[in-house]
């Protein structure tokens, strides 16, 4: 499904109804194919140039993902047109309502911090709501210690992953109560230190316990789809490493005079020169 999907996005970002026709692709996708293929939409293509229509839309089609998720999980949810200031999805279940927010990230990029995962944010962006959500790639939180873990379970803000849903997916029943994971930081305040709430292990152990309790299964059938993360991750990243191996390949054919213009262009010269130009001109003191 994800080649499909970026065969997609590649032939209608740049349109301006891109998003219903995103929407409207998933529309009948069922609650199996859905826990199969939410993994790799984790992942963002190599292929998409940073800051993209392609980048931005795929980040559309997380969000759409989760809310997808939420709904078949017996939480009716959407994703929230209105963006900026304002949390992506929003879900409302019997006795409480929630707000999430579905993550990407590039396997390409190296560093990430804590305003990658914007919790005080979602925790803002709750308003009214009862609760809030944070889900990516379960590879790519952390995997020491981290602030995003004490805002976590100061400000109660859910993470879990693209694995955790799929697993839940799989064994959700009707009626099963999502209220365990909710909780999760209020449970892990009475049950440690304000110095131990940095801990990856603490709150993924934590994470994982309810995540279990909820579908009536135990932690080594949910580590048999860690694994599976692990093994699709790698495929993704043979992906992009094609994809670059093949754009190396392209480069090493360019003539010099075209090898140049695009690396001006590449380093944004001539806008750069153009800023210089606007920020010199008509001076006055």
């Amino acid at each position: 499904m994800r080649n499909s999907v970026i065969e997609l996005i590649f032939e209608i970002a740049k349109d301006k109804n891109a998003f219903d026709q995103i929407e409207n692709y998933f529309t009948n996708i069922d609650k199996q194919k859905l826990g199969e293929n939410i993994i790799a939409c984790g992942i963002l293509p190599e292929a998409f140039n940073h800051d993209s229509s392609e980048e931005k839309l795929w980040a559309q089609y997380s969000d759409i993902i989760l809310a997808k998720a939420l709904t078949f999980l017996d939480i009716p949810s959407e994703v929230l047109r209105a963006r900026g200031n304002s949390a992506d999805v929003f879900g409302k279940a019997q006795g409480y309502s929630l707000v999430g927010d579905a993550k990407t990230f590039r396997l390409s990029r190296t560093a990430k911090n804590q305003k990658d995962f914007k919790i005080k944010s979602l925790d803002d962006w709750r308003r009214a709501n009862n609760y809030a959500l944070l889900v990516a790639p379960l590879t790519q939180y952390p995997q020491r210690k981290s602030q995003i873990y004490e805002q976590a379970i100061d400000k109660n803000v859910t993470l879990i992953s693209y694995t955790h849903l799929s697993f839940l997916l799989n064994f959700h029943q009707k009626n099963q109560n999502l209220n365990l994971l909710w909780e999760t930081g209020n449970r892990l305040k009475t049950q440690f230190k304000p110095s131990e709430y940095q801990s990856s292990a603490n709150y993924w152990a934590e994470i994982d316990k309810a995540t279990c309790e909820i579908v009536n299964q135990n932690e080594t059938e949910l580590q048999t789809y860690k694994n599976f993360e692990i093994q699709k991750t790698q495929e993704i990243g043979e992906e992009g490493i094609n994809f670059w191996q093949d754009r190396i390949k392209e480069y090493k054919q360019l003539s010099q005079e075209e090898a140049v213009k695009k690396l001006i262009k590449a380093e944004k010269i001539e806008a750069k020169i153009k800023t210089i130009q606007k920020a010199i001109q008509d001076l006055e003191i």
